[in-house]
């Protein structure tokens, strides 16, 4: 399917009006083509903004409020009665009312976060973790729910790539895609999007900035230095000789390996030639 064509159907697509054999040869299309990705994340990005204009917000404004939690890192969070809606790290109240208006249309009243909500927050920020996020992603798009869900299906103490994520929501070759969502996430640190690298190793970019993602991951039990030193290496996996698997060098199972027995792969392709298979539990060669 041609650029042109295919993004003459994204609205039939979305509407469930296309047939099965179109639907597929769009869906293929999407994954793979640089452009139309880059045009629909455009269309998405204008659709956000549309809605900051709407005078008549779609459910009532005392659903949503603001609240700073942290108020060192400056950390503050959006809510409704049903979930966190967004988070946001620095900034004024006023920039953060902004910044909800701009994604949501509606205003965002202050109040005061408590309960359930309020304990992920201060959980995720602390290192705890959060195993299962209460959200409220009613407007949020299917890739957006999906990387989110994958986001948070990552152990706390460890790490995965960004083709780890495509491959878990069933997209492996939208990982351009899979790293613009992350990149977008609304509601970081409860949906930790700092637990996601690149495959090349090391620690890698954050919206908030390095050294706070690297201080939310030593929160969390990791390792930021041998990350470090194994991305100087070349090092993507660890093995290990006892068992013939192979992890992430941050699987709990891969940090039981004693240093004598533990080897380095470079690649998956490397860890398959000399007999190693992946660990069932932390999936390596899923990317």
């Amino acid at each position: 399917m041609r650029c042109r064509s295919a993004l003459t159907r994204v609205d039939a697509a979305r509407t469930g009006e296309l047939n099965a054999t179109d639907d597929r040869a769009l869906r293929d299309h999407l994954e793979t083509c640089r452009s139309c990705g880059a045009s629909l994340a455009d269309v998405e990005t204008l659709a956000r903004a549309a809605k900051s204009l709407m005078l008549a917000p779609l459910r009532s404004v005392r659903d949503a409020a603001a609240d700073l939690v942290d108020e060192i890192d400056g950390v503050w969070v959006g809510f409704t009665k049903h979930g966190l809606r967004m988070i946001h790290r620095g900034g004024t109240l006023e920039e953060f009312r902004q910044r909800y208006a701009q994604r949501y249309g509606r205003p965002l009243e202050p109040g005061k976060l408590t309960g359930v909500l309020r304990k992920q927050v201060t959980d995720a920020l602390h290192g705890e973790g959060v195993a299962e996020p209460r959200l409220d992603c009613c407007e949020s798009s299917e890739l957006e729910r999906k990387v989110m869900t994958a986001l948070s299906r990552i152990p706390r103490g460890e790490v995965r790539t960004y083709g780890w994520i495509a491959e878990q929501i069933g997209q492996p070759r939208a990982v351009r895609a899979v790293a613009s969502t992350i990149a977008r996430n609304i509601v970081p640190f409860v949906v930790p999007c700092h637990r996601v690298v690149p495959a090349t190793g090391g620690v890698g970019n954050y919206a908030f900035g390095t050294p706070v993602k690297r201080e939310m991951l030593r929160r969390e039990g990791v390792d930021v230095e041998a990350l470090d030193e194994l991305a100087k290496e070349g090092v993507r996996f660890i093995g290990s000789k006892t068992t013939n698997i192979v992890c992430f060098p941050t699987c709990k199972d891969a940090r039981r390996i004693r240093k004598e027995n533990r080897v380095p792969f470079h690649g998956a392709a490397e860890a398959i030639e000399c007999g190693f298979r992946p660990c069932k539990r932390c999936m390596p060669f899923a990317a």
